[in-house]
């Protein structure tokens, strides 16, 4: 079966200056995702869709296929995620005669992402009857319920009851996509024209989910790799400590 990767790393960007190839650790940005798509079981194809030539290199250096530069409409701030999507399909299946069955979009803003969750997001649409598997995490804090929107010059509540959801402890479970995983069927997409379909299935991950959107995400995510395990390490060992004089 063919399962492709698309990997969206345009290179302008306002938030971070040449995100997708920023520093992380020791790797560029982008490294991260082409990893870990090259260590899945079931991913066979790797497209880098980018309309940078330094991206192209680096990403081709790393092991992923750039058959081609983004065109330049394709590439703007607003320019939509399908387009993206749309455009390397249509060049593969023209240029390669390529088509997959299955697509999984892997952003490069989750370096955090591992080869075991790709291959349980393309197992999990093979073995049930989903239209898409998608990355989610957990609401804890920010719940849709407790939230307002601008009316005129005041605040209205997106729920007119909401003082009763207050408590955390009574929100009804919600999830929001997490930019990890997007993995769907071609078929999907050519009878939907989304990728999202009528049936979406979940990927819950929440440990390992760091979104970098800002310079602040991208900070967070270096303390993670430099600091997370030892602090964990102690934490662990002082609550062992803690236990074993109680």
């Amino acid at each position: 079966m063919n399962v492709l990767a698309i990997i969206p790393a345009r290179g302008g960007s306002k938030s971070i200056p040449l995100k997708n190839i920023q520093k992380l650790g020791n790797k560029a940005l982008i490294e991260y995702t082409i990893t870990a798509a090259k260590k899945s079981k079931e991913i066979n194809k790797i497209i880098v869709s980018t309309d940078s030539k330094k991206i192209s290199t680096i990403s081709k250096k790393i092991g992923a296929e750039v058959p081609f530069l983004r065109p330049k409409k394709f590439s703007q701030d607003n320019s939509p995620a399908m387009d993206v999507i749309k455009h390397t399909l249509k060049f593969l299946k023209e240029k390669q005669s390529y088509v997959p069955e299955i697509v999984t979009i892997l952003l490069t803003t989750s370096p955090f992402r591992t080869p075991q969750m790709i291959d349980k997001s393309v197992r999990l649409l093979k073995n049930s009857n989903a239209t898409c598997v998608l990355g989610v995490s957990k609401i804890k804090k920010e719940h849709p319920y407790r939230a307002f929107w601008p009316n005129g010059k005041y605040l209205k509540p997106l729920k007119s009851d909401f003082t009763k959801y207050y408590r955390r402890q009574i929100h009804p479970t919600c999830y929001y996509p997490n930019g990890m995983i997007y993995t769907f069927w071609y078929q999907t997409l050519k009878k939907f024209n989304t990728i999202y379909g009528s049936k979406i299935k979940p990927l819950i991950e929440d440990e390992n989910n760091i979104d970098i959107d800002n310079l602040f995400d991208l900070f967070i995510a270096e303390m993670k790799i430099k600091n997370w395990k030892e602090y964990k390490k102690k934490i662990y060992s002082k609550s062992m400590k803690t236990l074993e004089f109680s």
